[in-house]
């Protein structure tokens, strides 16, 4: 599919679409409503999981998991186009949601913020921040639905300078307080309009080694956010200075997992030990040993099925000293060894 090929497949209505437009007109008028109502056909609306609150056609639950959306597949993301005339209707997700306003605009309201989105605009909304989305004319809204496990694993690693975006994921994935959302508005940016579709294509075609690719494109996207001078950057709230300290923290501790210590950390920030360690386990939920086992895991699982790395090589390159002990702290926390964690990926993967 080519670029032309996807503003096409994009500008059409789909069944779904076509049926929930009919049903946005027919809402109009109380004789056309009755009459739409007693001959809808529900096999087809529950065939195509249309959502449809004011009739009761709606998902056994607000919360859609990552099992309702990626189907146990490796892909770590994964892209569809919302649909337009879908009636409002509030839920949350597990996983990160990437909303761009390919055309047009689209009104969202995130716990309680009511905003417009603009042709151009792109929304990271955080797992289990409650919203709906407002699409009732021709606009075209991409969602780009992204694992919370990637972002531990993959592309932190990647965006581990102090920017407004490692800020908000680094938040997200270790404390219990953060910011819902986090909007950039690009100006229409080009460079990042092909980078989304660049990420479309490769979703809907599912090509070999697609999710490397999207992993590889989605970093792509952030780096041109975080580059575009043009771009403005809007939060729910502005970051009090606790908080801005937490992230200058955690950042810290993602960048030098390997070597860092409590007493490194508290000069560095002029805290006591014990105050740091409070702060860290309020924030957090875990201690801060805890926290450097689950970076340096999460390292290991990146470095055990994206190379031939034998396990004594992995455990130095995180940090691990004694290989037994790496191994057997692995084990309890995955129920495997490394070396079985791998061999079961490669045998999935086959």
């Amino acid at each position: 599919m080519n670029m032309q090929e996807l503003d096409e497949y994009l500008k059409k209505y789909n069944l779904r679409e076509l049926f929930l437009k009919d049903y946005f007109l027919a809402k109009q008028n109380p004789r056309t409503y009755k009459e739409f109502t007693d001959n809808i056909d529900l096999n087809f609306v529950k065939e195509n999981k249309i959502i449809i609150p004011e009739l009761n056609l709606t998902p056994d639950s607000s919360m859609f998991l990552e099992e309702d959306i990626f189907n146990n597949e490796e892909l770590n993301i994964h892209v569809i186009k919302h649909d337009r005339y879908t009636p409002v209707f509030n839920h949350k997700h597990s996983f990160f949601e990437i909303l761009y306003i390919y055309s047009g605009h689209c009104i969202q309201n995130i716990m309680g913020d009511k905003i417009t989105l603009n042709e151009g605009d792109l929304c990271i909304l955080s797992p289990e921040a409650e919203h709906s989305v407002e699409v009732f004319d021709d606009s075209i809204v991409i969602n780009i639905l992204v694992r919370k496990s990637t972002f531990d694993s993959i592309f932190l690693e990647i965006l581990d300078d102090e920017n407004i975006l490692s800020s908000f994921f680094t938040k997200i994935l270790y404390t219990k307080n953060y910011n819902n959302y986090i909007i950039f508005r690009t100006n229409n940016s080009t460079t990042v309009r092909m980078s989304i579709k660049h990420i479309f294509i490769e979703s809907l075609e599912r090509r070999k080694y697609s999710n490397k690719m999207l992993n590889y494109v989605l970093l792509i996207l952030f780096a041109n956010l975080l580059r575009g001078e043009k771009n403005t950057v809007e939060l729910p709230t502005e970051l009090r200075k606790s908080n801005q300290n937490l992230s200058d923290i955690l950042i810290y501790i993602q960048n030098n997992y390997k070597t860092v210590t409590l007493e490194e950390l508290s000069n560095k920030f002029n805290f006591t030990v014990s105050h740091l360690s409070r702060l860290i386990k309020l924030h957090t939920g875990h201690n801060f040993r805890k926290m450097i086992q689950t970076i340096k895991l999460n390292k290991a699982i990146k470095l055990l099925v994206s190379t031939d790395l034998k396990i004594c090589e992995i455990n130095k390159r995180i940090g691990y000293e004694n290989t037994t002990h790496f191994i057997r702290t692995f084990k309890k926390q995955y129920g495997v060894s490394p070396n079985q964690y791998r061999q079961n990926f490669v045998n999935k993967t086959n």
